[in-house]
């Protein structure tokens, strides 16, 4: 049986039908918010000084900068939270991070350059080449490269993005509060509405190709490294999308008495206790370290791998904003209808 994948290849950004009072698609909107990639180009030319010359004065949770309201000329240095601002606040990029494991990579235009070296060893001669007038980023990176004096602020202004994991109010119920509070910043409210308006519009695209099949169905995500694996059960894209889509999340006594995962995203089992814990799934969401590792031999036991009922996830996936979220709902709404018996 072909194995369900959330593989980024399968272009889960898709086109999906119209709302009936919002007249745009989600790929329409996609498409929109993206279209100032379009004039992108590694060519060295100088930002436009009338464009630029407006600045906003940015600061959001410990992080502040005076950035351009305009920019026309952007780096963006990873290929998860930056990248995905980036998008949403449509701004014209000349140069980004690439992941090829990143749902948000297939979206960047075949124009926008791509930077020879990953976020762990950057070069500040091949950023400066792009005459970049702002560099986006993660916080999390910008607090790495801020340790190792990289001093990207004199090569162009920086936004650092929160990736809205720990934002006051943000939770599984509100997870794009991040996401409109630093759109509204920088003075792109109707983004954020367009964006999650999309999130919204693919949820229901969803639960018609899909809702019959998964209604009531019991639902585990578990990380599975080589030596033991890892409940998920930490307020992140699994807990807001799969409810959404009419699953139930497994719980009981053996997962939540396992030890916690020291990273805070769940609970630790060996896997001489998956088919006990794991048992009562109906559908398994796997994240492997090594994505073309196979499966450890007692986890092929559980039921539901063993009736082919689980899916090959993408750790990209993990936390994001709504761009991501949409990828992860038709993803999981491909996969499934890929399943058969269920």
């Amino acid at each position: 049986m072909p194995l369900p994948s959330l593989s980024p290849t399968r272009s889960p950004l898709r086109k999906p039908g119209r709302r009936r009072w919002y007249a745009v698609t989600s790929a329409v909107v996609a498409a929109g918010l993206l279209a100032g990639c379009a004039s992108g180009g590694a060519a060295p030319d100088a930002p436009d000084a009338a464009a630029s010359s407006e600045t906003i004065s940015f600061s959001y949770e410990g992080y502040s900068a005076d950035i351009p309201a305009d920019p026309q000329r952007v780096v963006v240095l990873d290929s998860r939270s930056g990248l995905e601002m980036a998008l949403l606040a449509d701004y014209p990029l000349v140069a980004t991070a690439y992941g090829t494991d990143s749902p948000l990579s297939p979206l960047i235009d075949d124009d926008v350059a791509h930077l020879k070296n990953t976020a762990f060893d950057l070069n500040r001669e091949e950023i400066a080449s792009y005459n970049p007038d702002l560099i986006v980023v993660g916080v999390g990176w910008w607090n790495f490269y801020e340790g190792e004096d990289f001093k990207l602020d004199e090569i162009a202004p920086v936004l650092a993005v929160n990736d809205g994991l720990e934002v006051a109010g943000a939770s599984a119920a509100t997870p794009f509060v991040a996401m409109t509070d630093q759109l509204s910043l920088l003075g792109r409210d109707h983004q954020a509405d367009e964006a999650i308006a999309g999130y919204e519009q693919a949820v229901a695209d969803a639960k018609q190709r899909i809702g019959a099949a998964t209604e009531g169905k019991v639902v585990s995500v578990i990380h599975a490294p080589s030596d033991n694996f890892t409940v998920i059960s930490d307020e992140s894209i699994y807990e807001t999308v799969l409810p959404e889509l009419g699953f139930t999340i497994l719980e009981n006594d053996e997962i939540t008495n396992a030890p916690p995962n020291q990273n805070g995203i769940g609970h630790m089992l060996s896997y001489e206790n998956a088919v006990s814990s794991l048992g009562a799934a109906d559908m398994l969401l796997v994240y492997k370290d090594d994505v073309a590792a196979d499966l450890d031999p007692l986890l092929k036991r559980v039921p539901s791998v063993a009736s082919g009922h689980w899916i090959d996830g993408n750790l990209a996936e993990r936390f994001g904003f709504a761009l991501t979220y949409t990828s992860f709902v038709n993803g999981i709404a491909d996969a499934v209808e890929g399943f058969t018996d269920f």
